[in-house]
C-alpha cells in the first residue's frame, strides 16, 4: 500500500516513503516502511496508537449492582471492551448536531439485565445499533453468584487515544531501524557469529554472510567482538513496523485513517505559514 501524498515534502532526487506488507492476519501486520525520515516514522507510530478515533464505553448508569464488585471497578471494565465502529457514521459529540446530548449520531447504547450464578461476558452486552457491538464476545467482566444481579446502560461515543487509552485501535504499535550491514574481507575468525545474540551472522562459502537483516537488533555485538573491525553496521532510512489492532477498526483502517490525519496536520501547518 503505497500513500498517494506525501505528508512532508522530501529532500529533492530522494524516493518517495512506501509501504511494503510482509504478514497480515486480521488485526495484525508487520510491515516495512521505506525511504522515510524517523520523524514520519515516528508520526505514523503516534498517529496510529493516539489520534486514531474509535468508540469506547464512556458513562454507565447502575440502576441495579448486588455483585461483589463496586460500580467503578465494573465500569471501568466495560470501557476496556474494544467495540466494533464505523467511523463513516459517527461524529464526535462536541462536532454533533445534537451539541453533545447525546444521539444516535454521536453514540450508541448498551444494556445489561442479568441476574447469577453466571460468567457476564461481553457478549451479554445488548446494543440499540446492532451494527455496534464489542470485537469480542468472550471477554469476561464479572462473575454473579447465586441472587446476585447486574442491571445497567452504558454509553459509548467517539474519543482518541490522545483522551484516553480506551480509545486506542491498537494495542502493539512499535517500529526499529532496518540496519545496513556490510562485512568487508576478514580472517573468518568466526568471533562475530558467536558474539550475535540473534544468530543472524553466519560463515558461508569462505565469507561471512547476514541470514535476516530483520532480526537484527542494533546491538553492535558483533561489532565490538571483530578485532579486524570488518564489519560496518549503519542506520537507514527502512523502518520495520508491528501493528496489532483491538478489533474496533480493521487495521488497514487504522493505517490509512492515520495517514490522512498526519496529511491533515501538514497541510493546516502549511497554510498557517502562508499566512
Amino acid at each position: 500500500m503505497e500513500r498517494d501524498h506525501p505528508v512532508a515534502k522530501e529532500e529533492e532526487g530522494s524516493e518517495m516513503p512506501k509501504i511494503e506488507v510482509l504478514e497480515e492476519t486480521e488485526n495484525s501486520i508487520k510491515f516495512i516502511l521505506r525511504d522515510a525520515s524517523t520523524a514520519l516514522a515516528n508520526s505514523f507510530r503516534r498517529a496510529m496508537k493516539s489520534l486514531v478515533p474509535t468508540l469506547a464505553i464512556d458513562y454507565v448508569d447502575f440502576y441495579l449492582n448486588t455483585s461483589f464488585l463496586y460500580d467503578e471497578i465494573i465500569a471501568h471494565r466495560l470501557a476496556l471492551i474494544p467495540i466494533k465502529t464505523d467511523l463513516d457514521r459517527f461524529n464526535f459529540q462536541d462536532k454533533c448536531s445534537c451539541g453533545g446530548v447525546g444521539c444516535p449520531n454521536c453514540q450508541v447504547s448498551f444494556r445489561l439485565n442479568v441476574e447469577g450464578p453466571k460468567v457476564v461476558y461481553s457478549g451479554d452486552l445488548i446494543s440499540d445499533d446492532p451494527e455496534i457491538k464489542p470485537a469480542y464476545d468472550n471477554i469476561p467482566i464479572i462473575e454473579l453468584y447465586k441472587g446476585q444481579q447486574l442491571m445497567i446502560e452504558a454509553f459509548a461515543r467517539l474519543g482518541t487515544g490522545k483522551e484516553h487509552s480506551k480509545f486506542q485501535p491498537v494495542s502493539v504499535c512499535f517500529y526499529k531501524i532496518i540496519p545496513d550491514i556490510k562485512i568487508n574481507s576478514c580472517s573468518l575468525c568466526g568471533e562475530c557469529v558467536k558474539a550475535c545474540p540473534r544468530n543472524i551472522l553466519k560463515i558461508e562459502k569462505d565469507r561471512v554472510v547476514v541470514t535476516n537483516v530483520l532480526e537484527c537488533s542494533f546491538c553492535l555485538d558483533c561489532v565490538r567482538a571483530c578485532e579486524e573491525k570488518a564489519i560496518e553496521i549503519k542506520e537507514t532510512n527502512d523502518f520495520l513496523f508491528t501493528v496489532e489492532g483491538t478489533g474496533a477498526l480493521p487495521i488497514r483502517t487504522v493505517m490509512r485513517k492515520a495517514l490522512e490525519i498526519l496529511k491533515e496536520k501538514a497541510e493546516e501547518m502549511i497554510k498557517i505559514l502562508e499566512i
